[in-house]
């Protein structure tokens, strides 16, 4: 795709996370790429478990809507602020589904090689009947 870390991390965001288009995970990411919040559900490895992050996440949170807040970006990493609402429609972070509006401010972090996603890493504060803190470095 040939794209700067910053269009990078904007493409995920804008198309991948709030669009569901997933085909584009395959150009994004290189193929034994880390993400550390699906491996800390137990999810596949490499590419397929960003596949099924971003699947887990659109099928669980309902009428999203996602508002991209800043990109910071260097030669060979990337990072955005970015929020999220819609209905908790699936179980997610392990919390029952309530039907209600949640919302959330999530910190992404990418580590680029080759100018693809190497490592996926975020922290987030989800508003879901009181608030919930997701470290993905630190998932225990």
């Amino acid at each position: 795709m040939g794209l700067s870390p910053r269009e990078l991390m904007e493409t995920y965001l804008r198309d991948v996370v709030a669009e569901g288009r997933l085909e584009l995970i395959e150009a994004l990411a290189l193929p034994d790429m880390v993400d550390e919040a699906n491996a800390a559900f137990g999810g596949p490895p490499g590419r397929a478990g960003l596949v099924a992050h971003v699947k887990g996440f659109r099928r669980n949170v309902g009428d999203l809507r996602v508002r991209v807040d800043r990109i910071v970006a260097g030669e060979a990493e990337a990072m955005a602020r970015w929020s999220f609402a819609g209905r908790h429609v699936g179980p997610w972070l392990g919390r029952a589904p309530t039907g209600r509006e949640i919302s959330g401010t999530v910190f992404s972090f990418f580590d680029l090689s080759e100018g693809r996603i190497a490592r996926y890493r975020l922290w987030l504060c989800a508003m879901m009947d009181g608030p919930v803190v997701f470290d993905s470095s630190r998932p225990g």
